[in-house]
C-alpha cells in the first residue's frame, strides 16, 4: 500500500473515531449554533414599532382591513425611535367570547394575556372597541366609562380615507385612561401618550 493511502487511512480513522467519540458534543454544538443564527437574524430583522394601535372586539379584522388601517396610521404618524421609517403596529385582540360561535377556551386566554400585557406595559394607547367589549369594559378604569368620549370610526376621516374597512365597521374608538395605572409618571409613557393623542385626532379629522 502506498503511502499516501497510508495517510489517507490514517486520517480517516481518526475522523470516524472523533465523531464516535464526540459525536453528541457536535450535534450540541451545531444546536447553538443554529439557535445563536437564528437569534441574531431575528434581532436583526425585527421590526421597533413606533406605534401600537389595538382593537377589541368579538371577532378579528380582515387582513387586507387590517393592512389598509397600518398603511393610513403609518403614512400620518411620526417617527417616534428615530429609525427614518414610521412602522405600526395593528394588534388585534379580538375573538369570540364563551358561548359565543367560534370561541375557543385556549385561544381566548391568550387573546386575554396579550391584552393584559399590553394594558400593563401602555404597548398601546390608542383602542378600538366594539359595543359589547365596551359594555365589558367601561367599570374598569382602562377605557373611558361614558360612550360620549368615543368617536365610531365610521365617522372618523382616517376610516373613509383608508377605504372604509367593512370589518372594523362596528368600531368606536378612544385614548386609554393611564390615570392610575402608575404609567403616567414615567416621562417616555406620557410622551408617547401625546404622540398617539395627535395621531388620534389626525385619524378623527380634527
Amino acid at each position: 500500500m502506498k503511502k499516501s493511502e497510508l495517510l489517507s487511512e490514517e486520517k480517516k480513522k481518526k475522523i470516524e473515531n472523533f465523531f464516535y467519540y464526540y459525536k453528541f458534543h457536535v450535534l450540541i454544538g451545531a444546536f447553538i449554533l443554529i439557535f445563536v443564527i437564528v437569534f441574531i437574524k431575528d434581532m436583526v430583522t425585527k421590526i421597533d414599532y413606533d406605534y401600537s394601535i389595538a382593537f377589541l372586539g368579538n371577532y378579528g379584522m380582515s387582513s387586507d382591513d387590517s393592512l389598509a388601517l397600518q398603511q393610513w396610521f403609518e403614512e400620518h404618524g411620526e417617527d417616534l425611535n428615530g429609525d427614518g421609517e414610521v412602522h405600526v403596529q395593528i394588534s388585534d385582540y379580538s375573538c369570540p367570547g364563551e358561548g359565543e360561535d367560534g370561541y375557543d377556551p385556549q385561544v381566548f386566554a391568550a387573546m386575554q394575556t396579550r391584552f393584559i400585557v399590553d394594558i400593563q406595559e401602555g404597548t398601546s394607547m390608542i383602542f378600538f372597541l366594539n359595543q359589547e367589549k365596551f359594555e365589558d369594559y367601561k367599570d374598569q378604569g382602562v377605557f373611558p366609562a361614558d360612550e360620549e368620549d368615543y368617536i365610531k370610526i365610521e365617522d372618523c376621516k382616517g376610516y373613509q380615507e383608508a377605504g372604509s374597512p367593512q370589518s372594523a365597521a362596528d368600531y368606536m374608538v378612544a385614548l386609554r385612561i393611564l390615570d392610575g395605572s402608575g404609567l403616567n409618571e414615567k416621562e417616555e409613557i406620557q410622551s408617547y401618550y401625546e404622540a398617539n393623542e395627535k395621531l388620534l385626532e389626525s385619524f378623527i379629522g380634527e
